[in-house]
């Protein structure tokens, strides 16, 4: 299980290649938390609970003191810019499946203004699985929701 995360990463937010926006969480060069938007809407982090294998499902929660938002997702085989040893959650698309009628409709976009709003709550983050949790400090970007919400 991955050490709890300290706060001396940095939050950054920016548009990749076709100009997708991606909110991060770095810490030495490595991403701990990611959420992005393009093709599909993903949610990657480091995965706090015991090692799993790739393809398993699993329950992340991001928390504040004041909300909490769980989110199935699976286990993926790591990534290149994954801090070492880690294991790497994904969930995309909120959750719904790509054929989903409903996805980017209504309750889909309840759901990803529920998921930024507890991101651009101005509080730490914990996230949490199993008995494992680290904790992120508050973004700091300047916009950041405003900017992702006008490109995403």
């Amino acid at each position: 299980m991955p050490p709890a995360v300290a706060a001396d990463g940095a939050w950054t937010f920016g548009t990749e290649d076709r100009d997708h926006p991606e909110l991060r969480y770095v810490k030495d060069g490595k991403t701990v938390l990611y959420v992005g938007c393009g093709h599909a809407f993903g949610v990657h982090a480091v995965y706090p609970g015991p090692a799993r294998k790739e393809g398993a499902r699993v329950v992340l929660t991001i928390a504040t003191t004041k909300a909490r938002m769980p989110l199935a997702g699976e286990i993926e085989s790591a990534h290149e810019d994954d801090p070492p040893g880690a294991t790497h959650f994904a969930q995309w698309d909120l959750g719904f499946r790509r054929q989903d009628p409903a996805l980017y409709g209504p309750r889909w976009r309840k759901l990803e203004e529920r998921l930024l709003d507890l991101l651009d709550s101005g509080r730490a983050l914990t996230i949490s699985a199993e008995k494992g949790s680290y904790t992120l400090p508050a973004i700091d970007v300047p916009d950041w929701k405003k900017r992702f919400k006008k490109i995403c």
